[in-house]
């Protein structure tokens, strides 16, 4: 299934999308994780450690590259939407209930919130700006900006916000965006799952993962299995996972 699409992926990224394509994930180092059931979002830093949302308490997990695991019970959050890591400062966390955005320190501290604009779920910090799906509104928004709309969906909004320096990604069963500083959104063929991966892009397919010039970097044990992808900033971690499940599959 990989094959039949590499011509088709190479040639529509030749005009949406020109940047080094992402480096290959390493060799032979994967595992699988199990959580709770229920998953809601997973990222994972540079470093390696993993983050886990959950629906209940606590709501975040830890999984540290070293072994160690740690667990925060975000009481401000009713249930999750999605989450985002700012490796300097904490996390940003999202509240579907409480239609609220919400900065924790990397001591599981509220330090901030801001009134969103309805049901917001996945959330992704590029550059300085913090961006955001409201599923009630349709709309990507950028949290300090709540009147500046940067995309209206034509889908639920359910869909997954990555991002990597300046450029983010959104994407969705059915639609999937290219969003850059200061330019119109451009449409990612309907390939899969993209995501930003360092300085270029992956997308997961059925069976594989390939790069942004349509070479397969990762064969699923399983297809069908997953369908997100979580790459850290530096483009040397990702994690494959679905909503509403139990399992990763962690690619170091």
């Amino acid at each position: 299934m990989c094959a039949n699409t590499l011509t088709f992926l190479l040639a529509a990224l030749s005009v949406l999308y020109v940047s080094e394509t992402a480096s290959p994930l390493p060799d032979s180092d994967e595992r699988y994780l199990t959580v709770p059931d229920g998953i809601i979002d997973a990222e994972i830093n540079g470093a390696g450690d993993i983050y886990v949302l959950l629906p209940g308490l606590p709501h975040l997990r830890i999984y540290a590259a070293g072994g160690s695991i740690s667990e925060y019970d975000l009481s401000d959050v009713l249930l999750p939407g999605g989450m985002c890591i700012d490796e300097r400062w904490g996390w940003f966390i999202t509240g579907e209930l409480t239609d609220m955005v919400y900065l924790y320190d990397n001591a599981g501290e509220l330090t901030d919130f801001w009134d969103s604009r309805g049901m917001p779920g996945d959330i992704c910090l590029r550059g300085l700006s913090v961006l955001y799906v409201s599923r009630a509104s349709g709309t990507i928004t950028l949290i300090d900006e709540p009147d500046d709309i940067l995309v209206r969906l034509n889908g639920s909004g359910n869909g997954q916000l990555t991002a990597s320096g300046n450029e983010a990604v959104y994407s969705s069963g059915n639609e999937s965006l290219l969003l850059r500083n200061y330019s119109t959104p451009e449409s990612l063929p309907d390939a899969g799952t993209w995501t930003v991966a360092g300085r270029g892009m992956m997308v997961l397919q059925d069976s594989c993962v390939l790069d942004g010039s349509g070479a397969v970097l990762f064969q699923l044990p399983e297809p069908g299995e997953f369908s997100r992808i979580s790459c850290s900033a530096n483009g040397n971690h990702c994690l494959l996972w679905t909503p509403g499940k139990g399992r990763i599959l962690v690619l170091r």
